[in-house]
């Protein structure tokens, strides 16, 4: 349970990095790592993305978040996969 918890604990880390380089407008192709985080960070957040486009919102709630931008898919991302992360914790003593 503990290796599941720390690579869901990576992947949380990889998004926020991603969404920091997004932020502070690194260039993908700066080198392999920033190639690698962009590349992985859109692979870990496509399952958030076809939630929230699942989701059934009203009219009013689709024009109150901006469901398909980027900040609001990929901070959903890591908010899912760290309620994951706590509840792969509860119940271990």
């Amino acid at each position: 349970m503990g290796l599941i918890r720390t690579v869901i604990g990576f992947v949380i880390v990889v998004i926020l990095f991603h969404v920091g380089m997004e932020y502070l407008s690194v260039a993908q192709d700066t080198n392999g790592l920033t190639t690698a985080l962009y590349s992985l960070g859109r692979l870990l957040e496509s399952p958030a993305a076809a939630l929230v486009n699942a989701l059934p919102l009203s009219p009013e709630q689709q024009r109150s978040y901006d469901t398909d931008g980027f900040y609001f898919t990929a901070l959903s991302a890591a908010g899912v996969y760290f309620v994951i992360f706590l509840l792969l914790g509860i119940g271990r003593r």
